[in-house]
């Protein structure tokens, strides 16, 4: 059987180091997100996204090692969402300005997201 590699395993001892919030306060905005790994080993982002000035985007980025990911066509998460929209954004190149963007919405349960 042909395994996926594991691009980030959330768990207790798994370190939120390279993962980091991006506010739309680079741009004047009013958001404010957080980012951390609960008790539970699961990764938390959470904040509020305001209108104000402009704003109206919270993110959070890893900045990972370059790996070869040309066999494969997706990604799957794993995530537990509020019911809104979100975006998964990723680059195929670490020096790329533009990223490959795909929009999905959660449920507010547990769920699986597959991105082609």
């Amino acid at each position: 059987m042909f395994q996926s590699p594991v691009l980030f395993d959330f768990n207790r001892e798994a370190s939120n180091e390279a993962w980091y919030v991006v506010d739309d306060g680079v741009m004047g905005g009013r958001s404010q997100g957080q980012f951390f790994i609960n008790d539970d080993g699961n990764g938390i982002f959470k904040g509020s996204v305001s209108l104000e000035n402009n704003g109206g985007f919270s993110s959070v980025r890893h900045q990972m090692k370059p790996k070869d990911l040309n066999k494969y066509s997706k990604f799957v998460l794993r995530l537990k969402g509020d019911g809104k929209s979100y975006q998964f954004r990723c680059r195929s190149n670490t020096y790329e300005r533009h990223s490959y963007i795909t929009e999905f919405e959660t449920t507010g349960d547990w769920q699986t997201v597959e991105i082609n």
